[in-house]
């Protein structure tokens, strides 16, 4: 299904309906539990699925925020001046939207992960509800996209004290007044592929490989998620990128996981004097990985090794 085909829609049976007359199917958001960002040049082009999240997620135009405890909109008034006298009153501006998400029991780690997105200007967000419907902007000529933001701002870590969670909130400004929530467009969770819990982030993976000696042909790489106990299992061969001194190592066989271990074995042709580095590649040309059999997506943090 084409996105244009997807977005505003509402399932019910009414049709036909202009204006305010209220026969038609309302549209309200749910609680938004998960949130997008992406550069702001970023627009659009393809239908909501997951194959297509997933995709830009492995060229890194998209970025997922999943699992807020909470999200609210923090109340903001318009700026209004009082005509003396008549004590009429004008509204000579309305300010912008902003909204704080809470996180809970999240660790130190994604409160980290969040804290890189502190930024002015950068990114556009959009919006994932409970039921999975996306809400986006439009701009005037047409283009869809994430609206604008002036802050993204991740604030103090807050640990554990006795029954109550570790938290931290994240606060992002829009950059528009209302504009671009008054052209606001949803492709509705109804006529989607997905649920809300199939969306998430990217996990990074540490790769350390282990000393290399002078003529060996076996590469033993350990892989570890951020908490540095967890294998990061499910990767193949073509997952990963060896190099030495910057120049492509074609490895053979498959890559040999031993989950005891926590480690992959590569078969290279025989180790001589250079540096050999470890990452991992998709088939963009990127980092990010998809395990097609979980969805689970991995990054890594390039490891490397000298052979003297």
């Amino acid at each position: 299904m084409a996105l244009v085909d997807q977005i505003n829609v509402v399932e019910c049976g009414a049709n036909d309906l202009l204006g305010t007359g209220q026969q038609a199917c309302s549209f309200d958001w749910n609680r938004v539990k998960t949130i997008e960002l992406s550069l702001r040049s970023y627009v659009y082009t393809k239908d909501v699925s997951l194959d297509n999240i997933r995709e830009a997620q492995q060229k890194e135009e998209l970025f997922i925020i999943a699992g807020a405890e909470s999200f609210k909109l923090v109340p903001v008034e318009p700026t209004i001046s009082t005509t003396e006298g008549s004590g009429i009153e004008t509204v000579d501006g309305e300010l912008p939207y902003k909204y704080e998400l809470m996180f809970k029991k999240k660790g130190m780690n994604f409160w980290k992960a969040l804290r890189r997105f502190n930024s002015n200007g950068i990114y556009n967000v959009a919006f994932y509800d409970i039921n999975g419907t996306k809400i986006m902007t439009q701009t005037k000529s047409g283009l869809i996209k994430g609206f604008t933001t002036a802050m993204v701002f991740t604030g103090q870590y807050k640990g554990k004290e006795g029954d109550t969670s570790a938290e931290f909130k994240m606060t992002i400004q829009l950059s528009d007044d209302v504009t671009e929530m008054e052209r606001a467009t949803w492709v509705s969770g109804d006529t989607v592929d997905y649920s809300i819990n199939e969306l998430d982030g990217y996990n990074d993976v540490i790769l350390t490989p282990s000393p290399l000696a002078t003529s060996s042909t076996s590469l033993v790489v350990k892989a570890v998620l951020a908490d540095k106990s967890h294998f990061a299992a499910g990767m193949v061969l073509a997952d990963f990128a060896i190099k030495k001194n910057g120049v492509a190592v074609v490895a053979t066989g498959t890559a040999v996981a031993d989950e005891n271990a926590k480690t992959y074995t590569f078969t290279i042709p025989a180790a001589s004097a250079g540096t050999y580095t470890v990452d991992t590649v998709n088939t963009f040309a990127d980092k990010v990985v998809l395990l097609p059999a979980s969805g689970l997506l991995y990054k890594g943090i390039t490891g490397s090794v000298i052979v003297p």
